[in-house]
């Protein structure tokens, strides 16, 4: 595995079994792998470019995803993840669930995303 995506070890960014890819929670972090901080759609935003780091290492497209779970430290975040989610998927949208957790500090927001990979070598 390179190391264009963000997560880090011991977890792989992603198991595929057949056609279905399985990510590994992503969050808020930049290229350096430092937390974003700030306001919270600057950090989902970093969120779903990690995704998306991870589906092109996997040779996918955010068109791909079947799946998206949140899980939001503060359900107070909800409207602004919300906003971050139309910009993300403006068309095609996949399903979600949004769920209050505990994350570890610092994050405030965690993906677990579900990609169907049926056009994907």
């Amino acid at each position: 595995m390179s190391d264009t995506a963000i997560t880090p070890p011991p977890a792989p960014a992603f198991r595929r079994q057949g056609n279905l890819l399985l990510m590994s929670g992503q969050v808020g972090v930049d290229e350096s792998r430092r937390p974003v901080t700030g306001a919270f759609p600057d950090e989902a935003r970093a969120a779903f470019a990690n995704v998306r780091r991870v589906l092109a290492e996997a040779g996918a497209r955010p068109d791909h995803i079947l799946k998206v779970t949140a899980y939001l430290a503060d359900l107070d975040d909800f409207a602004a993840y919300n906003e971050v989610w139309t910009e993300e998927f403006p068309d095609r949208r996949p399903a979600r669930t949004t769920i209050g957790a505990r994350l570890i500090s610092p994050f405030r927001v965690e993906l677990d995303v579900v990609a169907w990979l049926d056009d994907v070598p």
